[in-house]
């Protein structure tokens, strides 16, 4: 990713050894943030009590590895937590990756599907198991109409869709890495590409979210705040590109006003 920003022209301060920074000021010293995947899960304690009584969601899956595991994803956990909270006051440009956005997701009030393999049949969507390389896309992105993603892949011509009509939904191939997924959205925010039907345990249906930014009318109208479930640091198509564009010239923007 710090290729990606160093190609349009950014530069970047690496935000790591965590349990050693200051949130309030490293969130200074940057015009926009990003938050990267993990190896490790956000810990179910987060958001399963936002589901009901009842529902099998509320339990802790067999698979997720809790951040809270080690001394070091805990760091990460509550330097993350502080970041993404300057961020969103601040309304300084936001953009999470994978675990990234899991964790905007749930800091603004929205849940996780902690399996997806169990709610699709198949692992296909975990291609680094299956021996597939990051920078294959392996999925059909649908980039929603009359959102930011929309527009920030409007220039992505695709060979494979033939339309007149300009508000049709893109479709674009893109990797898959993960074994988790949002489920409900938070507060103030919208999914802006979905993927995969998937049936949830009290057997409703429901696309897979791959996308998500800020609610046009809600609180982080305002703010360049999205988040992605692929990889785009891996080139698997050309969105990756343009999201880091559109990210820099946010920053820009945000660095005039303040």
């Amino acid at each position: 990713m710090t290729d990606k920003i160093a190609a349009v022209g950014g530069s970047f301060l690496l935000l790591d050894n965590h349990a050693e920074r200051d949130a309030n000021e490293d969130i200074a010293s940057i015009n926009a943030l990003i938050i990267m995947g993990n190896d490790l899960d956000i810990d179910p304690s987060w958001y399963i009590e936002r589901y009901p009584e009842g529902d099998p969601r509320r339990c802790i899956h067999p698979k997720t590895k809790s951040e809270l595991c080690c001394p070091q994803g805990k760091a990460r956990a509550t330097y993350e937590v502080a970041m993404i909270e300057a961020a969103l006051a601040e309304k300084m440009p936001l953009l999470g990756i994978c675990g990234g956005m899991h964790r905007i997701n749930v800091l603004c009030g929205g849940t996780l599907l902690q399996h997806v393999p169990d709610l699709v049949g198949h692992e296909r969507l975990m291609q680094k198991e299956c021996g597939i390389e990051p920078h294959v896309g392996t999925i059909p992105v649908v980039i929603q109409c009359d959102t930011r993603m929309a527009m920030i892949a409007r220039d992505i011509k695709m060979s494979f869709v033939k339309s007149s009509s300009v508000n049709m939904p893109k479709v674009i191939m893109e990797n898959s890495l993960r074994h988790q997924s949002v489920d409900m959205l938070g507060r103030g925010l919208i999914a802006s590409s979905l993927s995969d039907t998937i049936r949830l345990p009290d057997g409703s249906a429901k696309y897979l979210i791959e996308a998500i930014e800020a609610d046009p009318n809600g609180p982080y109208a305002d703010q360049f705040l999205v988040g992605v479930q692929w990889h785009p640091e891996f080139s698997a198509s050309f969105l990756g590109s343009k999201i880091t564009e559109h990210l820099l010239e946010a920053a820009l923007v945000f660095s005039r006003k303040n």
